[in-house]
């Protein structure tokens, strides 16, 4: 099954990195989030994340987080290749239950050309 955790070293931090996601990644559209992929030669999957103001006050914001963390710490074993994610969460996504979440991500992942799939 693997190593299930989410390593400090498994997220984007830096600017830089998601403004490469975000231009060099294949961008793949979806009701509750926008997913950017990258493939990349790092020995393991990282993953951003960017809720807006907009979808909500910060209990929502925070919650739609945690989901996207949850659901790509379950699913990062089933990536075929290592790569970079940025989730873009939309106003769709605040109350939503996890399971609709993994649901989408892995109907995203595979339509992604870049990974493969």
């Amino acid at each position: 099954m693997g190593d299930q955790r989410l390593r400090p070293v498994e997220r984007l931090r830096c600017p830089r990195a998601y403004q490469r996601v975000f231009e060099q990644g294949e961008k793949l559209v979806g009701s509750l989030f926008i997913l950017y992929v990258l493939p990349t030669s790092e020995p393991y999957s990282r993953l951003g994340i960017a809720v807006s103001k907009r979808i909500g006050n910060a209990v929502v914001r925070n919650r739609i987080k945690r989901y996207l963390r949850e659901m790509f710490r379950r699913h990062k074993a089933s990536l075929p290749s290592s790569c970079d994610l940025v989730c873009v969460a939309r106003r769709e996504a605040a109350g939503v239950p996890l399971a609709l979440y993994t649901q989408q991500f892995l109907l995203l992942l595979q339509r992604c050309q870049c990974l493969g799939r």
